[in-house]
């Protein structure tokens, strides 16, 4: 998915002042706090031979746990606000981190854990956006006196206020309306995508997220609950589905003609509140919580012959902002 796209059909600007919108003044530096939390545990096994399929005994299942914890700061200084929303922003990107362990534990007592760290160049670094409103997207570029890969910027997004989350109408307490799984991509991955790599980094990494992008379903329901002393609650739900399909490298030395694939299919079963200064005109915080479905499936084939086996997950997500 292009992210920028999915902002056009989204985001469009917002005009009236009861409808929460930004309205800082030129000048305004807001820092921005986002934590994503995952964890998923085993809770079956499938083997499917042809169309036979055994599955696994409970007493010979592993423990596997899969957890994943994203921290991303960054400090927005809007240079320009007009219309709803700020028209040219300068962002330095504080802190890009992620850490990711899974732990296996064998009924015999064997097992193991694995982690990974990812960080990102973007880390220390400002990125200026400008919003472009004939194609309704921001241009991103380096700040002034600094340097970078250009490649740094590609598929960044400056919508980090949410803005996607509302029509381009006006709304009163009570009012609902739908947006589109783009906007699970949009929470999740605050100023889209930052580079935060490991060093085991790989294509097949890439491919998974533009896949997982690419193939999202279905939608939320969002609702403005109230207004209260100058605080817009705004409460959303809905579920969304995702899904992605890799071909493997078969390794050194394995059998002429073998074709390994891997496959996953996700739901995310969602529920959040978004807070809104109406004063002040900014976010003050976001919380989504979603419980967690996965199917991975490895799959080998040779020739007429397959084998497949599935692994179902079930656990938590979560997704906080905070601004200050």
């Amino acid at each position: 998915m292009h992210q920028a796209f999915a902002l056009a059909l989204l985001a469009p600007a917002l005009f009236l002042s009861d409808t929460p919108s930004v309205a800082v003044d030129a000048g305004t530096k807001v820092t921005k706090t986002y934590e994503n939390a995952l964890k998923m545990e085993l809770q079956s096994i499938s083997i499917e031979f042809g169309d036979e399929e055994q599955e696994v005994p409970e007493d010979q299942l592993p423990e596997v746990t899969i957890e994943d914890n994203e921290l991303v700061v960054f400090t927005d200084e809007y240079l320009a606000v007009e219309d709803g929303r700020g028209t040219k922003i300068a962002r330095t990107f504080d802190t890009l981190e992620d850490s990711s362990t899974q732990t296996v534990s064998m009924p015999d007592g064997e097992g193991g854990e694995e982690a990974t760290e990812g960080e990102s160049e973007l880390t220390g670094v400002t990125v200026v956006f400008a919003w472009d409103a004939d194609e309704e997207v921001y241009a991103a570029a380096f700040g002034e006196d600094e340097e970078g890969d250009e490649d740094l910027l590609e598929d960044l997004e400056g919508d980090a206020d949410f803005l996607f989350m509302f029509p381009g109408e006006e709304v009163e307490v009570g009012d609902s309306w739908e947006v589109e799984a783009e906007v699970f991509t949009l929470i999740t991955s605050p100023s889209g995508d930052l580079k935060i790599d490991s060093e085991d980094e790989s294509d097949d990494d890439n491919e998974f997220g533009e896949q997982f992008e690419d193939n999202l379903s279905g939608d939320f329901e969002v609702t403005l609950k109230s207004i209260e002393d100058g605080v817009a609650e705004v409460v959303f739900e809905g579920v969304v589905d995702t899904e992605i399909e890799l071909d493997r490298e078969t390794p050194e030395g394995a059998p002429e003609g073998l074709e390994l694939q891997q496959g996953f299919e996700f739901s995310f079963d969602v529920s959040g509140t978004l807070l809104w200064n109406m004063e002040a005109g900014i976010a003050i915080s976001m919380e989504m919580e979603a419980d967690v479905e996965m199917n991975t499936s490895n799959t080998q084939t040779m020739g007429d012959q397959s084998v497949k086996q599935v692994q179902y997950f079930e656990g938590e997500y979560s997704a906080t902002a905070s601004f200050e």
